[in-house]
């Protein structure tokens, strides 16, 4: 069997959403069915959210807050959660959320089998036929799905769907091997969330107002046979070819700060229509034009070439590539998933990259959320928002190494779109200066308390931890220009929690008290009170702890950095006094300790863990994404976590897809390759679905971007140590097993501004070339734990 790492292959239709096949260009997102007879593409647009800005700032907190964090001193918690749930809850629970725009339904049928039965849904009969030499393919390396079958009267049908980022557009492209045999009836579909649906000028609409307004447009040119939009459909008949072209236009936000009157007001001027059929009309004019075969052939090759601009930058192959003459579907090599087996993770990696692509780039302007770029319902799980907790920031871990450094820019810009929110809410809630964002955000950066659930709601890190990527980000490419413009977030973050931490009882080496968050929580974890029940408010845990070490630690590097250029959002200089205040804070938080049983604490003193196998491991994030601990500097740290990850697996642990994924990362982070690789097979066979995307249950998008940084940082690792020296670990996880023994990597994102290529064979490293960007620092020392020397391109 041929099994090729770029292709996910299947052989019936998907039965579910879950199932369909993602494509995106960053700002539209399309889940296709790829069905030969009743196909479904489910459509999204990165802009269309549940409403307006809103206002939801609970102004009782401050007057509250001190109390609270009495009541936690003295250990009367469900009394301090009571007030607090009252008092700091956001005045509405929830924030906007993402919502699907719509389905682009399209029965295809042949000439007798135009009419339909009664039934739900009403679509037409699918021949055995049709099914039987069916086919369809996800092509990772150009962007697009494929399908082909045949039908009742031996006529081939193939189609090819993809979304353009040059042309910002959906097109497929429907072909047969004989003239006059395409007939097809199309229309859009979004139940009882559609204010209408309706044909002008020989195209389909579907307009909307429940939430941001939008309009989708659909339209399709033929060779041969007739095209024709009515009523609410468009169809086809007799047709010889057919290029259907689709796009989505919403309501834009210039990101200045709105009101909720003022929203309303913008919106009652329809421009995203006009726009919409403008793109539509120039399409279509260009396929007429042209004509329908070169005109495919063009718009095809123009999003090839900007697509592989991205997609070319990076491979990974681990293994011998090995083949034969047929093609293993996806669902079946899926099942396969072993220790033995690294196709299926060839395959996956590549997949998850293909998403980042997909999902995060221009002309999108907004980061990927918990379900990616896509979503099929008006009221998903958790929102389809940003979740900062942990899943928002999962999604950018392999952006780095996988050398795709400006797919993380919209994640900054979400940090920055909800910075005056932040700042309103740091000053109302808390009478602090800075910023401050609680466990979610959406499309207007709101800032305030989500939900009304106590062990995630009163977060106060998400700022902070979205921030800590800005840093990253620098480490990875030495890009000043960026790390300049963002500084304010680092800065700003830090200010809040100089005026938010208070003192604890707890003493720092100096003797002064060590400063903590209160009320804290330790994500969506729970502990046994010193009277006997369940708390989620602490004074401070080791999360909040190696969190902050974490940003405030790398603002101060980027104020060195900058020398002089870390400035506001204004372009004032901060006051010196702001640096000293940040390495105070610094040195007064809480060092990691080990509890009786060998494990990390998971807060500041020991406690009873209400539910040990819980799925957050928010206590290793000085692990990993954090560099607390390290083999050579911590290594009772290291061994405590060893111990932490077995107690949390012991008691069920790792059960949803991205929490599989992060055991992952701190496998790699351990070196411990064979556990490693345990816990992919695990994520494989019990957290992924049949086209391969990751399954909390439900699907889930941050699990493919947690497994794909752990499976890269199983093979390299880097770091910029004291001495301003980079250091890389070469294979620091590989596994023993002889499948992982031999392979290669090209251009993997290392730190210092440089991309690696290098090769392993017999599970060492046979090759490794570096090349550095035009930012790189080339004086910088270069350390490995390889005998091959680096050669230097």
């Amino acid at each position: 069997m041929f099994i090729m790492k770029n292709t996910l292959v299947f052989k019936n239709p998907p039965e579910k959403w879950e199932h369909f096949l993602p494509l995106g260009n960053g700002r539209l997102g399309a889940m296709v069915k790829a069905h030969p007879c009743n196909e479904i593409i489910q459509l999204n647009e990165e802009g269309i959210w549940s409403g307006g800005p809103i206002d939801r700032v609970n102004t009782s907190a401050f007057a509250h807050l001190e109390e609270i964090r009495n009541l936690v001193k003295e250990g009367k918690v469900l009394d301090a959660q009571e007030l607090g749930f009252q008092s700091l809850s956001g005045t509405c629970f929830n924030e906007r959320v993402y919502q699907t725009a719509g389905d682009f339904k399209i029965d295809f049928f042949s000439h007798d089998n135009y009419g339909i039965a009664c039934g739900f849904p009403l679509q037409h009969k699918t021949s055995p036929e049709c099914l039987a030499t069916y086919e369809s393919q996800l092509n990772l390396d150009e962007a697009s799905v494929t399908l082909s079958y045949k039908d009742e009267n031996g006529v081939t049908f193939t189609r090819r769907t993809w979304i353009s980022a040059v042309d910002d557009m959906l097109f497929m492209y429907v072909t047969a091997d004989k003239k006059g045999q395409i007939n097809f009836r199309s229309y859009f579909d979004r139940g009882i969330w559609a204010d209408s649906i309706y044909a002008e000028e020989n195209f389909i609409f579907l307009e909307d107002a429940h939430g941001i307004p939008y309009c989708a447009g659909a339209g399709a040119v033929s060779n041969g046979g007739k095209v024709k939009a009515e009523g609410f459909c468009l169809t086809g008949e007799a047709c010889d070819q057919v290029l259907f072209f689709i796009d989505i236009k919403a309501w834009q936000w210039n990101k200045k700060p709105l009101t909720k009157k003022q929203y309303e007001k913008k919106i009652q001027k329809n421009t995203w229509k006009p726009e919409l059929l403008k793109h539509l009309n120039e399409t279509k004019n260009f396929i007429l034009s042209h004509g329908i075969e070169v005109a495919a052939e063009d718009l095809f090759a123009w999003h090839l070439v900007e697509y592989k601009t991205y997609w070319d930058r990076f491979d990974l192959s681990i293994g011998k590539n090995e083949s034969s003459s047929a093609l293993i579907s996806t669902p079946e090599l899926l099942k396969t998933a072993s220790s033995d087996n690294i196709d299926i993770v060839n395959l996956y990696a590549n997949f998850s990259r293909y998403l980042l692509i997909a999902g995060s780039r221009v002309p999108g302007q907004l980061p990927t959320t918990l379900q990616g770029l896509w979503n099929c319902y008006m009221d998903p799980p958790w929102g389809s928002k940003y979740t900062i907790n942990i899943n928002t920031e999962m999604n950018y871990w392999p952006v780095n190494l996988s050398s795709l450094n400006e797919c993380e820019l919209p994640l900054f810009d979400l940090l920055a779109r909800a910075y005056n929110n932040g700042c309103d809410v740091a000053r109302r809630m808390y009478h602090c200066k800075g910023y401050v964002i609680h466990h979610n955000t959406d499309f207007w950066g709101d800032a305030a308390p989500q939900d009304n659930w106590l062990p995630g709601t009163y977060w106060v890190l998400g700022a902070a931890w979205l921030a800590t990527h800005i840093w990253e980000h620098y480490e990875y490419t030495f890009d000043k220009a960026i790390l300049k413009k963002y500084y304010y977030l680092m800065h700003e973050a830090c200010q809040f929690f100089v005026d938010f931490l208070v003192p604890s009882e707890l003493k720092a080496a100096d003797g002064k008290p060590y400063l903590v968050i209160n009320p804290s929580v330790s994500p969506e974890n729970s502990y046994v009170t010193k009277t006997g029940q369940t708390g989620a408010f602490s004074e401070g845990c080791e999360m909040d702890n190696m969190i902050l070490e974490h940003l405030f630690k790398s603002c101060l590097k980027a104020h060195k950095v900058l020398n002089g250029e870390d400035k506001s959002l204004k372009g004032k200089a901060y006051p010196s006094s702001d640096y000293d205040d940040f390495a105070y804070v610094l040195s007064h938080l809480k060092a990691p300790e080990i509890n009786s049983d060998g494990t990390l604490m998971e807060w500041n003193t020991e406690v009873p863990e209400v539910e040990p196998g819980h799925r957050h491991v928010s206590h290793l994030y000085g692990l990993y994404p954090g560099h607390t601990l390290s083999k050579e500097k911590t290594p009772d740290l290291m061994e405590a976590a060893k111990k932490t990850l077995a107690k949390r697996l012991a008691n069920g642990g790792g059960h949803t897809g991205w929490s599989q994924a992060w055991i992952i990362n701190f496998r790699a982070q351990l070196e411990e390759g064979d556990l490693a690789l345990e816990a992919i097979v695990k994520l494989l066979t019990h957290s992924t679905l049949p086209n391969l995307l990751d399954n909390h249950p439900p699907f889930q998008i941050d699990g493919n971007f947690g497994a794909f940084a752990a499976i890269v940082r199983m093979l390299i690792q880097s770091e910029i140590n004291e001495k301003n020296e980079l250091v890389i670990k070469l294979l620091p996880a590989l596994p023993s097993s002889e499948a992982w023994s031999c392979g290669s990597i090209s251009g993997v994102g290392i730190k210092g501004g440089y991309k690696a290529d290098f090769t392993w064979s017999k599970g060492k490293v046979e090759k490794i070339i570096l090349r550095a960007s035009p930012f790189a620092d080339k004086n910088m020392k270069i350390i490995t734990n390889s005998d091959v020397s680096v050669e230097l391109a």
